[in-house]
């Protein structure tokens, strides 16, 4: 990774134009993520925001389109231009305010790229890498856990409700401080499964991970999001939180659970789909970021669909 000062680089960021992505621009940019309408989890104001905790979002306006930059060392893009025209030129433009950036085309690049941007490609200056898809499901076979492939989530679902007292509440302020209790005791919990050589990756991980949902029990409301906790025995044991992607789809972003009580994901997972997004037909879960155990839970419900993403680089220097 490229290490810029941060004087240096807030000059540089200032050279290209750039603006600081703050909350208060939201409803600004997500008039432009709703004009692509795609049912990508990475394609909402909150989904990006919650991470600027650990690295400065930035945007500007090329051609009618908006481009969302972030500095996490290297500037990149979170995601392809939107919303506007002249798409070829608009990449070149971004490609060379990153280039400027981090001084030459190699860290450069454009994440979370959805399928029919690849049209707008000239393979002769870009390449393109497939990324880990999002898993899409069907609400209502999540919602409902009919038939013999949800046996087992039927049995945990049902195990949960039967065997445990419980509230279920929508989140607010007034449980911040303990949704961040179980967000400690969760890393604790997982890191004592966590083998020798890669606990230094996943604290890193957790911190970054930490920050972001920080952000969002901070900001649920400015992020316009939908929460809830699962309580037992006065303690928050369970907590969620999603939003809509478009009229149809919604998506989670947070579901953090103590796993000692058996079942209770699958009752939070479901209760949360069905209670906060039942009228959305499909429920995006994002990706499984490359690990085989989340890969797994995910595939485990069974996914109506995948959406595909890409992250685009340029095969050489382009003045």
């Amino acid at each position: 990774m490229i290490c810029i000062s941060t004087d240096e680089s807030l000059i540089k960021v200032g050279r290209q134009g750039l603006t600081k992505i703050e909350i208060n621009h939201r409803q600004q940019l997500e008039k432009f993520l709703k004009k692509v309408n795609i049912k990508l989890s990475d394609y909402t104001f909150a989904n990006n925001y919650m991470w600027f905790e650990n690295a400065d979002g930035y945007y500007k306006i090329i051609n009618g389109n908006l481009c969302m930059f972030i500095n996490n060392g290297a500037l990149t893009m979170l995601l392809p231009p939107l919303g506007g025209e002249k798409q070829e030129e608009t990449m070149h433009e971004c490609f060379r305010i990153m280039n400027e950036f981090n001084g030459d085309y190699h860290s450069s690049k454009i994440d979370y790229v959805y399928d029919g941007y690849i049209d707008n490609i000239d393979f002769g200056i870009y390449e393109v890498e497939r990324q880990n898809p999002d898993y899409i499901y069907l609400t209502k076979e999540i919602t409902e856990l009919k038939g013999n492939k949800y046996k087992t989530k039927r049995n945990e679902n049902n195990y949960f409700i039967k065997n445990y007292k419980f509230n279920y509440e929508p989140y607010s302020c007034v449980h911040r401080d303990a949704a961040m209790e179980l967000l400690y005791r969760w890393a604790a919990k997982r890191l004592e499964t966590i083998t020798t050589h890669s606990v230094d990756h996943f604290v890193e991980l957790m911190d970054l991970e930490r920050k972001a949902i920080t952000r969002v029990l901070d900001q649920y409301k400015e992020l316009d999001l939908k929460g809830a906790v699962v309580i037992i025995d006065g303690k928050i044991e369970g907590i969620t939180f999603g939003e809509k992607i478009n009229d149809n789809t919604a998506s989670i972003l947070i579901e953090k659970t103590n796993y000692e009580y058996f079942g209770i994901s699958q009752f939070l997972f479901r209760q949360f789909c069905e209670s906060a997004f039942g009228d959305c037909e499909f429920m995006n879960v994002g990706d499984d970021l490359g690990f085989e155990n989340l890969r797994k839970v995910k595939m485990s419900y069974h996914p109506y669909a995948y959406g595909p993403k890409y992250t685009i680089r340029q095969k050489y220097a382009i003045n």
